[in-house]
């Protein structure tokens, strides 16, 4: 397995930020030059495509710094395996959801009951072009990137350095805390405890990948659903 160093990490942050930066003054500024009173009137539009073009630049981002597609599937270990480790991230992913629900119900007196993030990004509109940018973006895109940069890059660089346990801790927590929602880190350190898992056990971003957008679908659905009613 080809190393993944600490420098090649932060080039590819840094690179993030450049390409989120450049990205949404470009989107602001056609919106506003282009259609001013739209974008008025359109601002979860906005927020969709601002949100879809954030998760598109970490993937370029990972792209340029590990290799282009070979160095994800090689030194982020994007890659297949074999169905037998499909069906156990599934049942982690199972299990993963009924430890984070009785963690959320033991937490709640600290961090609060945990609200969805999917159903406040799904709240801001009913449009079908605002669903057709955001659910793709949630349901893989989002799950694939950030498979690719914790479980690949970052956990790819902490087992270099840390024993398995911690450094399967410390990515799990990262993971949690770089969402910015208190209310769900309890969950998604549970959560991110099980991705990491699965990935260190399979020797496979995929399989946590299938875990992550599995997760994010539901969500997705549920959240429909509710809002539907």
């Amino acid at each position: 397995m080809t190393e993944i160093s600490g420098r090649r990490l932060l080039a590819c942050v840094g690179v993030w930020l450049a390409l989120v930066l450049a990205a949404l003054v470009v989107t602001l500024a056609a919106a506003g030059l282009a259609a001013r009173a739209w974008a008025l009137h359109h601002r979860a539009l906005l927020v969709a495509i601002a949100t879809a073009e954030a998760y598109l630049a970490l993937l370029a981002a990972l792209m340029l710094s590990y290799g282009g597609p070979a160095g994800l599937r090689d030194r982020l270990r994007f890659r297949y395996t074999r169905l037998r480790d499909v069906a156990l991230a599934l049942v982690t992913w199972a299990v993963a959801l009924i430890a984070a629900d009785l963690v959320s119900v033991l937490a709640a007196p600290v961090f609060g009951p945990p609200q969805s993030n999917a159903e406040a990004e799904l709240r801001l509109s009913s449009s079908p072009l605002f669903w057709g940018i955001m659910v793709p973006t949630l349901c893989l895109l989002a799950p694939a990137c950030e498979e690719l940069f914790f479980r690949g890059a970052l956990f790819g660089w902490l087992r270099r350095h840390l024993p398995l346990a911690p450094a399967l801790v410390l990515t799990a927590a990262i993971f949690a805390g770089a969402h910015l929602l208190p209310d769900l880190l309890p969950v998604l350190f549970v959560l991110g405890l099980a991705l990491t898992w699965v990935r260190s056990r399979t020797d496979s971003t995929f399989n946590s990948f299938v875990m992550h957008a599995t997760q994010n679908t539901v969500a997705v659905i549920a959240t429909y659903e509710l809002l539907r009613r």
